[in-house]
């Protein structure tokens, strides 16, 4: 059997096994929008923190961070370990009080908590428009990383590849919502850390000749990759000011406080997220300094991990291409559904008298209008996959004022909408024409003129009483 035909059965195999753990979240799944769109709050911690890091980490990691580390070194294990950081301290300042006032609220999205503290449900309708605007080229981004591996494993064209991915999304998120997702990114998450172990086992052994052989080799031939400064202060700020709000501003993963079943279920869920993205990340970094020795000269980053699994046996390929696809799914089937929630919540049911029935039947139509969108627009290869990523959490920044506003005695609607729309003015404007001022990123300037701007408006207006 030829490589192609291993790598498409082995597809068909992982696709057919996420049928039928979604079938079996189906049956326990009951009715209503709470339901399907947080499991009804009654996902366990394990599950939890498996569905957390499955919808965080992506094809950034494995296609995208190992590029990075191939192209700046160990900046790029700085960049990802000050997001991780900066993760579980909002995590754990932030996620308690979010959990019990969405329970206490019975908020569904991240806008409805929004909508619910402001008092205002123009806040929710603006602040879902602007995460849809913001997170659709993050989406195309997983589809991206998905396309480059099936084109260069099995020679499928590109949009035949990202056509794949999108059938795949549609059934494992249409079936069950909620449920479903966490269920499989269970399954995803597993695949994602054993895969890229095994990978980084292999490089580690057959091209470096094992692990003291491999520190040996790039700190004598390799020593640039070892220099902190590989990457501009600029550029490393522009980086990573976006992923150390990312568990608030970006809506996929500020869900996730939502659905634990208790408390209990809520640290567990941090507590095996960070062991995740700890090691997770040490296995990126390695196998992105052990690139730079196996394939010295490599322009498209995003292609190196396609090319080392070239090199690697057949099924060992196949199974970190599963654990790639994996990843890339279970991040787009989380977004879709966070977003069609928002959709049905803050914008249909906002604004039409209708049963929840209807509401629900609404937030299913959307799952695939959005998910074409995301489609659409990674047929256009429009950047880098790191780059794309961290546009997406540079515009989102502009969401951070308001959720801290929260705890705030002095929030305000307006300064929470100015501070929204100037933020993304912000990010849109610098990113397209190229202009940074000063040489600071977009991002970095989206989150101190929307800080500003709240700020100063909300200093002029009447408070609101807390949550």
């Amino acid at each position: 059997m030829s490589r192609t035909s291993i790598m498409l059965w082995g597809l068909l195999v992982w696709f057919l096994l996420g049928c039928i753990v979604s079938y079996l979240a189906r049956r326990r799944t009951g009715p209503g929008i709470a339901e399907y769109f947080i499991a009804n709050r009654t996902i366990g911690g394990f599950i939890s923190a498996m569905t957390y890091s499955a919808t965080t980490y992506s094809t950034f990691m494995m296609v995208g961070l190992v590029g990075m580390t191939y192209s700046v070194g160990i900046s790029a294990m700085g960049f990802e370990l000050t997001y991780l950081m900066g993760t579980i301290l909002l995590l754990v300042l932030f996620a308690p009080y979010f959990w019990t006032i969405a329970k206490k609220y019975n908020c569904i999205s991240p806008m409805e908590l929004l909508s619910k503290a402001y008092q205002s449900r123009s806040l929710g309708a603006i602040a879902t428009l602007f995460s849809m605007l913001m997170l659709i080229p993050y989406m195309s981004v997983q589809f991206t990383g998905i396309g480059y591996l099936l084109e260069t494993l099995t020679g499928i064209p590109y949009r035949v590849s990202v056509f794949i991915t999108l059938i795949i999304i549609l059934v494992f998120t249409l079936w069950a919502g909620m449920r479903s997702v966490a269920w499989t990114d269970c399954l995803q998450s597993i695949i994602m850390l054993v895969s890229s172990l095994l990978l980084l086992y292999y490089v580690m052994n057959h091209f470096m000749g094992g692990v003291g052989q491999f520190f040996k080799i790039i700190q004598a031939e390799h020593t640039e990759l070892l220099a902190a400064n590989k990457m501009s202060y600029q550029r490393f700020l522009g980086l990573t000011v976006p992923w150390l709000f990312f568990a608030l501003t970006n809506p996929q993963v500020a869900q996730r406080m939502f659905i634990p079943k208790d408390q209990r279920s809520l640290k567990t869920m941090i507590i095996g997220f960070a062991v995740f993205g700890f090691i997770y990340t040490l296995i990126v970094i390695h196998l992105g300094l052990a690139a730079r020795h196996i394939i010295p000269e490599v322009n498209n980053t995003d292609m190196i991990t396609p090319l080392i699994l070239e090199k690697t046996p057949t099924m060992l390929a196949l199974i970190v291409f599963l654990g790639i696809v994996a990843a890339s799914v279970s991040t787009i089937n989380s977004i879709i559904l966070t977003l069609s929630s928002m959709c049905t919540v803050d914008l249909y049911g906002q604004f039409f008298e209708v049963d929840e029935k209807t509401k629900l039947m609404f937030g299913k139509i959307m799952v695939p209008v959005i998910a074409v969108l995301a489609f659409l627009f990674s047929l256009g290869k429009f950047g880098i996959i790191v780059e794309l990523s961290v546009m997406s959490s540079a515009g989102l920044l502009a969401l951070a004022p308001s959720y801290f506003g929260i705890f705030w005695h002095k929030r305000d609607l307006t300064a929470a909408l100015s501070s929204i729309i100037t933020g993304g003015l912000v990010t849109v404007i610098t990113y397209f024409t190229g202009y940074y001022p000063l040489g600071i990123w977009p991002g970095v300037w989206c989150i101190i003129v929307s800080t500003i701007v709240f700020i100063a408006i909300s200093l002029l207006k009447s408070p609101y009483k807390n949550v």
